[in-house]
Parts: C-alpha cells; sequence; structure tokens
C-alpha cells in the first residue's frame, strides 16, 4: 500500500505526528511525505498523490480539486487527522467512490471536555479571581458573584457529535436543557429525559447558559443577530466554541457593551484575534484562542491510522464520513 503524507515539515507535523506515530504508519505501507516546510499547493498535492493508495491530511492541505482527482487513479482512501473535511474533500471524492475518515468523533469529544471547563470557569470566575489574587493582591473581592452548574438550566444551539458528548458530560450536574436543532428529531433524544426541544427564541430567552454547537452553514451564518441576541437573559454566559459567523459580531458586541451577559469564546471572525480587537476591552468576555479541543493532539493521529490499518485489513472503518454528513459539517475557511 502506497501512503502520501501531506503534513509540512514544521509545529504541526511535530505535534500531531510524533516519531512513535510515523513509525506504526511506515509499518502499514510506503509513505511518501511531504518534504516542504511549507503546505502542498494544489499542484503539488497532483503531482505527490500518482499512484498513492491512501492520503492522510491534517490541517493546510488543499482542496481535492478536479485537477487533483485526476492525478488520484489509484486513491482509495482519505484518511484526515483533524475534525471537519468541508474544506479537504469535495462531491466528486464521493462520486469516485473514495472513501474518507476523520478523526472528527475523537476531536468532538476533548471539545466537549472544553466546553464543560470554559462554562465551569466562567461561572466560578476563576480567569477573574486568578488575576485578582495574583495582580491586584485582592481576597475574595467576587465571592458573592460566583455560580454552579449543578441544576442549571441550559440552552443548546445545535447538537451534533459535541453537543452529544457534551450531554454525557452534563448529566451529572442535573441540568435542565432545551435544545434548538430543526434537524434532529425529538425521538433521537428518548434517552435524555433532561433535555427537551424548542424553537430558537424559546432557547435563548430560557437558557441561564447558551451554548452555541451548530455547523456553520448557509442556513446558520448569522443566526444570532441583533433581534435575537436581545433575547438572552441578563446575567445569562454565552459560551460558543462552534464558529464566529454564526454570530453576527457588531451585534454581539454591542450586547456585550451592555454589561447584560458574560460570554466565553473561542472562535473569531479574524484568527488569530487582532491585538485591537474590540473583544479584548470588555471585562465580560474571556477569550480563548480557538483550543477547546486542542488536548486531543496525536489522539487524533492515532486514530486515523487506526482506520487505515482497517481499510488495509479490508475491514470496516470506525470513523468514515458519508457524503450526506460531509454536506453537514462545517467549512474552516
Amino acid at each position: 500500500m502506497k501512503i502520501l503524507f501531506t503534513t509540512e515539515n514544521g509545529p504541526t507535523k511535530q505535534i500531531y505526528f510524533p516519531k512513535p506515530t510515523l513509525e506504526r504508519l511506515e509499518s502499514l505501507g510506503e509513505v511518501t511525505y511531504n518534504p516542504s516546510t511549507e503546505p502542498l499547493t494544489e499542484s503539488g498535492l497532483a503531482r505527490l498523490v500518482r499512484d498513492k493508495d491512501v492520503c492522510i491530511t491534517h490541517w493546510s492541505c488543499p482542496l481535492f480539486t478536479e485537477a487533483v482527482l485526476a492525478q488520484s487513479d489509484r486513491l482509495r482512501l482519505i484518511a484526515h487527522a483533524a475534525g471537519s473535511v468541508a474544506d479537504l474533500v469535495t462531491e466528486a471524492v464521493y462520486r469516485r467512490g473514495i472513501k474518507v475518515c476523520s478523526a472528527n468523533t475523537i476531536m468532538g469529544k476533548y471539545v466537549a471536555e472544553g466546553v464543560l471547563a470554559y462554562m465551569l470557569a466562567a461561572l466560578r470566575l476563576i480567569p477573574q479571581q486568578a488575576y485578582d489574587l495574583k495582580y491586584r493582591k485582592i481576597w475574595k473581592k467576587r465571592v458573592v458573584e460566583s455560580r454552579s452548574l449543578f441544576g442549571a438550566r441550559i440552552g443548546l444551539v445545535g447538537l451534533g457529535t459535541i453537543g452529544r458528548f457534551l450531554l454525557d458530560l452534563l448529566a451529572p450536574f442535573g441540568v435542565q436543557i432545551k435544545l434548538y436543532d430543526p434537524y434532529i428529531q425529538p425521538v433521537t433524544l428518548q434517552e435524555c429525559e433532561f433535555v427537551e426541544m424548542a424553537s430558537l427564541e424559546e432557547t435563548l430567552a430560557w437558557g441561564e447558559i447558551v451554548s452555541l454547537h451548530a455547523s456553520l452553514t448557509a442556513e446558520t451564518h448569522g443566526l444570532l443577530n441583533e433581534n435575537n441576541l436581545k433575547l438572552i437573559r441578563d446575567g445569562a454566559l454565552l459560551v460558543n466554541t462552534a464558529r464566529a459567523a454564526i454570530i453576527d459580531e457588531a451585534a454581539l458586541l454591542a450586547e456585550l457593551r451592555k454589561g447584560r451577559f458574560q460570554a466565553i469564546l473561542d472562535v473569531y471572525e479574524t484568527e488569530p484575534l487582532p491585538i485591537d480587537h474590540p473583544l479584548r476591552e470588555l471585562d465580560n468576555v474571556i477569550l480563548m484562542p480557538h483550543a477547546a479541543g486542542l488536548a486531543a493532539r496525536d489522539q487524533m493521529t492515532r486514530a486515523v491510522i487506526d482506520e487505515i490499518e482497517r481499510f488495509s485489513l479490508g475491514e470496516p472503518l470506525q470513523n468514515e464520513i458519508p457524503m450526506e454528513r460531509f454536506r453537514m459539517m462545517t467549512k474552516e475557511h
């Protein structure tokens, strides 16, 4: 089996593909590496993918366009060691019968853990109290402001892989959840007695915590706008680890400047977040550098190498992305 490894030589390769992991990959077939310190271009991918059976990808790999696929007569599997494949493959990939798998499910578990950590940190005012104690030398200034997750009312906008993991993590806290997701049938949530389907407006107005987990699509772009952001209750916590463009940024800034509610944000319209961005000036916002899922690291890589091994043995894939799921995935750019 001939395998193309597309990731450039640099930090991503060092962090996500440690030496033992690469040695295991090499045990599965003849591996061709991207020799450059720069991401592959479309033409570079087309040149290297010739005569390859499997292509293992990560962030920064170019799209498998028709021009690339024209050089991919032997390609049978694209194994993506990260989350969404929406910026990587096209429907033409599926029409050619090329299988696609990714570490999206593995990453989802770690993002859900990050969301839980963000909720707890924000409710307990951990960043603010740590700053007060370390730099302002103030003892228990915010004691009356700290809140608990136990028994909280939570509104989820979208569910998806991350949201499903989050439900499991939240269950021990005895929370009540209203969920807005027009693609979910209530029957699929029968085992979650603490979850009730609701409209977007009801979900936003009801939750003491509102957490976003929708994919970014044409339908969800700007889903939270000037009108419905006003529905978020005073004192609530808004958590966004999905995509920034799901919220109208100008409208969000306007509401946050009123100081009505708190937000913890992990995604932004422009990343890295510009130094002079007005979000940096707001005391009621906790900013994280798109890091909710980073703890997954080489767990994702190992998962897709497991998939490559299953593929080589003719076994069913466990993390395959069918076309229907691909169509619902978030585009990174």
